[in-house]
């Protein structure tokens, strides 16, 4: 992984998360939809795993689970026989201390917040390192 987050764009963390809450009966796609926006603002950052559904020659595919790494903690949702799954890690050298299960919702601004703090620091450590050369 990267150890600096590039720019993240809220606005599409956010429109996702909005999406999500808005409508739970389509939840799969919107799911989908989440995944490929993460996996375009965090690249290095998210691990989206998916599975081939539809036959032999398909190329439809369903997300299975989103990872998002962070600081020290993790996010994930997976998918389980009753929908989705959604946990929050705290991590510490690659082991996790505690996990906590969260609602949808609450685990999506978790993660926004996650990701903006973390792009806020980034970008505090580049100011710093600019006025230390200089």
């Amino acid at each position: 992984m990267s150890s600096e987050l590039e720019p993240v764009q809220d606005e599409a963390l956010d429109l996702a998360a909005a999406e999500v809450r808005a409508d739970a009966i389509d939840l799969q796609a919107l799911v989908g939809a989440l995944a490929a926006r993460l996996e375009d603002a965090l690249p290095g950052f998210v691990q989206v795993r998916r599975r081939k559904v539809g036959g032999f020659r398909s190329k439809q595919t369903e997300v299975q689970s989103i990872a998002v790494g962070v600081g020290d903690q993790r996010f994930e949702l997976a998918r389980t026989p009753g929908g989705f799954e959604c946990t929050r890690h705290a991590v510490v050298r690659g082991i996790t201390l505690k996990r906590e299960q969260r609602p949808v919702a609450e685990w999506l601004q978790e993660v926004v917040a996650a990701v903006t703090l973390q792009a806020a620091v980034g970008e505090q450590q580049r100011i710093a390192l600019e006025q230390l050369i200089r």
